[in-house]
């Protein structure tokens, strides 16, 4: 199977009501990952996007985040894994994260990234 040409994390991070940082899994952030999920199968691209629930992706404070990028990896596999991670974060910065998202939002981002290849700007943090 080849690898995916997207990959799309959900923040799922959960954390106490009363934390000041907030938290995305109580601003939607599960309801979102199967928004994802339910929206790949429809529009049947499951080979080309993946979808994963992730940890804190560190923007607490816009609600339930995503983050859309097209991983480019066998270019660096000679290289040691931390320096493959540092690289791609400098050469490939095709990383898009989305903030303040509901669940309609998934079917858009995933047509703006994959139709129009071109990030969401109405939804862009």
């Amino acid at each position: 199977m080849a690898a995916p040409q997207y990959r799309v994390f959900v923040c799922t991070k959960r954390r106490s009501p009363n934390d000041p940082e907030g938290c995305c899994c109580n601003a939607g952030g599960m309801e979102l990952y199967e928004a994802f999920c339910a929206e790949i199968e429809r529009q049947g691209v499951s080979g080309r996007v993946s979808v994963r629930r992730s940890g804190c992706l560190d923007r607490c404070e816009s609600g339930a985040v995503a983050m859309v990028y097209r991983p480019k990896r066998r270019w660096l596999n000679w290289l040691p894994t931390k320096v493959q991670v540092k690289l791609r974060r400098w050469l490939f910065p095709e990383r898009y994260t989305y903030g303040r998202l509901a669940p309609s939002d998934a079917g858009d981002i995933l047509e703006s990234h994959l139709v129009d290849r071109t990030p969401l700007k109405r939804c862009q943090i």
